[in-house]
Formats: C-alpha cells, structure tokens, sequence
C-alpha cells in the first residue's frame, strides 16, 4: 500500500494543505485507488517555510499548489502503478 501523508499543522494550512487533501482524496476515488493509496494527515514536519508539506511514502514533497500536487500524483502514484 502507498502512503500519501499531508501536514496539517498550522503553516501548511495556511498554504493550502486542505485543498491539496481534498485533491488526493478526490483524485484517489477518480483512480480506484481507495484499497491501494491511504491518504493520512499529520502535524508539523518541520519545514513550516518551505510550503505546504506531504510525504509520498518516505519522500518529502514541498508544494505550493494544487497543481504541484496533481503532478506528484500522476508520476509518484499513477505512472509508477503502472510500472507495477
């Protein structure tokens, strides 16, 4: 199973975290995905100036917008179901 973790600590919900959740979980249904992608939140990651912050698995992700999000999904979830 992928994990998809987004901050929802104070600084990254001012940058937008809930409408980058409400993306993936939208995004998630779209796919099917809903047994494959958990889609989890979380408090402060630490790197509060550096945008809205989620984790793909393990791999920290900085994103200013929804669209920065969308485009982790595709290469980061999609393409690499795919590969699978």
């Amino acid at each position: 199973m992928r994990v998809i973790t987004v901050c929802v600590g104070s600084a990254c919900h001012l940058k937008g975290s809930h409408e980058i959740i409400k993306y993936f979980q939208e995004a998630i249904q779209r796919a099917g995905l809903e047994k494959e992608v958990e889609l989890k939140g979380t408090f402060c990651m630490d790197q509060c100036t550096d945008g809205a912050n989620l984790l793909v698995d393990e791999e920290l992700y900085h994103v200013g917008s929804v669209e920065e999000a969308k485009r982790i999904f595709e290469t980061e979830i999609l393409q690499k179901k795919n590969q699978r």
